[in-house]
C-alpha cells in the first residue's frame, strides 16, 4: 500500500523569462558538420572516435585468492557514503532547492537512491564560489536564494560573486530530515579584518548535527595565482589569517561550534604549499589542532584551464590532447591512475591516523577547470572514479567528493536541466553518477567496510580488483575492465577462489565502449541520457547467479565493465525480496533559474509519478516514455514556457507500507 505523505505547502509565484541558454526537444545529437553550441555539460560530440587495444593483450583468464584468514590486509572501515559528491555553492538553488519548502524532487530521488544502499549520504557545499558568497535577507522578492553578480578579476574559473540567503541552508536542512544527510560546509577567507563569517553564523543553528565540518578557505594556496592574495603569499602569511579567523570565531557568540572546521584544504597547485608540509613544518595541528575536526585535501590529477588570456588551443590540437589523455585515464596504474593519486598521501594518512581524525579529499574530478570533453563525460569517467574511491578506501581516506560545476562543466555527476523545465524527466544524470551508486552499494550501509585493492592479474594496468571485508570476512568484490572491445575478446574471466557457497550473485555496471557516453546502466538499470531523468533508476533490476565448482566460481567481466560480487547471500538492495526506494513528486510548476519543476496537474496523474504510474512504466524506456508523454498527464506539443504558470507547490513522499 503507498500512502501520500504531504510534507510542504507554499504561496504562488509569477513566472520570469529564464537568463539561461535553452534547449529543446529533439535533444542534439552530433551529425556530419553538426558543430554544437550549447553548455558543455550536454555537449554530444566525442573527439574520441577509437579506444586503442592494450598491446600486449593481457592474460584474460587468470585466478584470483581470498583471504579468509581472518585478519587480511585493508584499509580503515569507511561508510557506503565514502563516495559522495561536491556541490559548488552558486548551484545550491538549481540542484538542491531555494528553501524548505522548495526542493528539487529529482535531488531527493537521486539521494534517496545511495541512501538505501550505503545509509545516509554525505555532501559538501562549496567551492570558489564560497569564496564570494554574501548573505542578504532577500532576494528577488523571495523568489530566489541565490543570485550570481558580475565578475570581478578574471581568474582560470571565472567565479562570480554569489549573494545568498539562509533560505539555501533551510532546504538542505528539510532535505536532511528527509534522507538522513550530512553536510561539509565552506568558509570564506576572502577577508579576515573582520573575518565573514555568516555562513557559520546562519548554517549551524539550521544544520545542527547533520553539519559534519565547515572548512575554512578553498584551495588557499591557489589565492595568490588567481588574484585573490598578492604577490608572496604563502604558508606562513596563510597560518597568520588562519589564527585571525579561528579567534573570532571562538569570540562569536552566535557559533556554537567553532571547534568542527577542517583544513588546510590545500590542491597543492603551487610550488612551496604542502597539507604534510603545513602540519609537519608549519605545526599547523599545533596551533589549531582544538578547532579542526577533519584533515581536508583537495586535488585533480589535472586540469583543463585556460591560458592567462583566457584563451585555448586550436579545437583539433584540444582534440588531439584529449585523446592521448584517455589513454592515461583507462589505466588503474600509470602517470593518471587511481594508485598513483593515492600514493600522493602516504603522510597525511599517516597524520590521519596518527592525530585520529578523518582524512577527506572534499573536492575533486577528472579534470579542474571543468574537465575534458568526451574523457569526464565518458563511461570511463564512471570506472576511473570508482577505481579512484575504492583505492582512496583502502589507503586510509574517509571520504571523497566528486565536483559538480554546473552546466559548463563535462564533469558533473548530475544537472538540473539550463531552463525551466516542466516535465521530471529533464535532468542529465552523467556517467560520475554511476561511480557514486556503485561504490554505496559495495560499501553497504554497516560503516563497517574494509576495502583492499589484490593487485588483479599480477598488478595488470587495464584492470582493477577489490575486496570489501566486513567482520574481517570477505563479503564483496569489485572487478573493473579498462579495455574497450564491443566483440567480446577482451572479456576477462577471473577465477575467484570462494569458501562455503555453492555460488555467487553478480551485478554488472556496463556501456557499449568505454568512450559511450549513454546507454550505461547498472544491474540493467539506467537514468537515461540528456534531459530523461527524474532521479530514479529506470528498468529491472537484474542480479545475475554464478555457480561455483571445486570453490572456484569464474566471473567474466565484459570490456569495458564492472563486475560486483557478492561472496554472501546477503545483497545489497534486492528489488526481488521487495526492497524499494522512497521516491519523490511535486505537482507545480516553478519559474526558478536552473531548475526542473513539474507541472501544475493532480498528483494522480503528476509527472513525477505516483507509486502505480511508476509501476506500469518500470521498464520501459524514457525517450519511451517522452513519445507517450500524454499517458503522463501533459501534452508535449505545448511549448514548455506555456505550462509555466503560478500555482503551489505540493511535495510529496511515497511511502512503502
Amino acid at each position: 500500500m503507498l500512502l501520500p505523505l504531504t510534507l510542504l505547502l507554499a504561496s504562488s509565484v509569477t513566472p520570469t523569462k529564464a537568463q539561461v541558454s535553452t534547449y529543446q526537444f529533439p535533444v542534439p545529437r552530433p551529425t556530419p558538420g553538426y558543430v554544437y553550441e550549447g553548455w558543455e555539460a550536454y555537449n554530444p560530440t566525442q573527439p574520441v572516435t577509437q579506444v586503442q587495444r592494450p598491446d600486449p593483450v593481457p592474460q584474460l583468464d587468470f585466478g584470483v585468492t581470498l583471504d579468509y584468514s581472518g585478519s587480511p590486509v585493508a584499509g580503515i572501515p569507511v561508510p557506503g557514503s565514502f563516495l559522495g559528491i561536491s556541490i559548488e555553492m552558486s548551484l545550491a538553488e538549481a540542484v538542491i532547492g531555494p528553501n524548505a519548502t522548495w526542493i528539487r524532487p529529482q535531488f531527493l530521488n537521486l539521494m534517496s537512491t545511495l541512501k538505501e544502499r550505503g545509509g545516509n549520504p554525505v555532501l559538501r557545499l562549496g567551492g570558489n564560489s564560497q569564496e564570494k558568497a554574501y548573505l542578504v535577507d532577500e532576494i528577488d522578492g523571495g523568489r530566489h536564494a541565490t543570485e550570481r553578480q558580475l565578475f570581478g578579476a578574471r581568474t582560470p574559473t571565472n567565479t562570480p560573486t554569489l549573494l545568498y540567503t539562509k533560505g539555501i541552508f533551510e532546504a538542505m536542512r528539510e532535505a536532511s530530515d528527509l534522507l538522513g544527510i550530512e553536510w561539509f560546509i565552506g568558509l570564506p577567507m576572502n577577508q579576515t579584518t573582520p573575518a565573514r563569517l555568516d555562513i557559520a553564523e546562519v548554517a549551524q543553528p539550521i544544520l545542527g548535527d547533520y553539519l559534519r565540518s565547515m572548512h575554512l578557505g578553498n584551495e588557499p594556496d591557489l589565492y595568490e595565482k588567481h588574484e585573490k592574495r598578492p604577490a608572496g603569499y604563502d604558508e606562513a602569511a596563510y597560518m597568520e589569517e588562519y589564527q585571525s579567523i579561528v579567534n573570532q570565531l571562538r569570540a562569536n557568540p552566535n557559533i556554537a561550534r567553532p571547534n568542527i572546521l577542517g583544513g588546510p584544504a590545500f590542491c597543492e597547485c603551487s610550488t612551496g604549499w604542502g597539507n604534510a608540509h603545513v602540519i609537519n613544518e608549519m605545526g599547523y595541528l599545533d596551533r589549531f589542532g582544538d578547532a579542526i575536526n577533519t584533515l581536508i585535501v583537495m586535488h585533480y590529477p589535472t586540469d583543463n584551464c585556460p591560458e592567462e588570456d583566457g584563451s585555448y588551443p586550436p579545437i583539433e590540437e584540444q582534440y588531439a590532447d584529449i585523446r592521448y589523455r584517455f589513454g592515461n585515464f583507462a589505466q588503474h596504474y600509470g602517470s593518471m591512475s587511481p594508485v598513483r593519486f593515492a600514493s600522493l598521501y602516504t603522510e597525511m594518512v599517516a597524520i590521519s591516523q596518527r592525530v585520529n581524525k578523518p582524512l577527506v579529499l572534499l573536492e575533486t574530478n577528472t579534470a579542474s577547470c571543468n574537465g575534458f570533453l568526451g574523457l569526464s563525460d565518458s563511461f570511463l569517467a564512471a570506472l576511473w572514479n570508482l577505481d579512484l574511491g575504492l583505492q582512496l578506501a583502502s589507503t586510509g581516506f574517509t571520504h571523497a567528493m566528486i565536483h559538480l560545476g554546473g552546466q559548463q562543466a563535462y564533469y558533473n555527476p548530475f544537472m538540473a536541466p539550463p531552463w525551466n523545465a516542466t516535465a521530471p524527466f529533464m535532468w542529465t544524470v552523467a556517467p560520475p553518477m554511476y561511480a557514486i551508486l556503485v561504490s554505496s552499494e559495495v560499501l553497504g550501509p554497516t560503516n563497517q567496510a574494509r576495502v583492499a585493492d589484490i593487485g588483479l592479474n599480477n598488478n595488470n594496468t587495464n584492470m582493477a580488483g577489490y575486496v570489501v571485508y566486513e567482520n574481517n570476512q570477505p563479503v564483496r568484490m569489485v572487478l573493473i575492465n579498462y579495455m574497450s572491445d564491443t566483440t567480446g575478446a577482451l572479456d576477462y574471466t577471473a577465477r575467484v577462489q570462494v569458501n562455503g557457497v555453492s555460488s555467487v550473485s553478480v551485478r554488472y555496471l556496463v556501456a557499449e565502449a568505454l568512450n559511450s557516453k549513454h546507454g550505461i546502466s547498472y544491474a540493467n538499470q539506467t537514468w537515461g541520457g540528456y534531459f530523461e531523468s527524474d532521479g530514479v533508476l529506470r528498468g529491472e533490476q537484474v542480479t545475475e547467479t554464478v555457480p561455483c565448482a571445486g570453490g572456484v566460481c569464474p566471473i567474466r567481466v565484459p570490456a569495458p565493465g564492472v563486475a560486483v560480487v557478492f561472496l554472501t547471500s546477503d545483497l545489497i538492495f534486492d528489488a526481488r525480496n521487495g526492497d524499494a526506494i522512497q521516491t519523490y513528486v511535486t505537482s507545480h510548476t516553478t519559474e526558478m533559474r536552473n531548475t526542473a519543476a513539474v507541472d501544475g496537474l493532480t498528483l494522480a496523474t503528476s509527472n513525477g509519478m505516483d507509486a502505480a504510474t511508476r509501476e506500469k512504466m518500470r521498464g520501459a524506456s524514457t525517450s519511451d516514455s517522452k513519445k507517450n508523454a500524454s499517458y503522463l498527464g501533459y501534452n508535449a506539443s505545448v511549448p514548455w514556457a506555456t505550462l509555466a504558470f503560478a500555482g503551489s507547490i505540493l511535495l510529496t513522499r511515497y511511502l512503502s507500507l
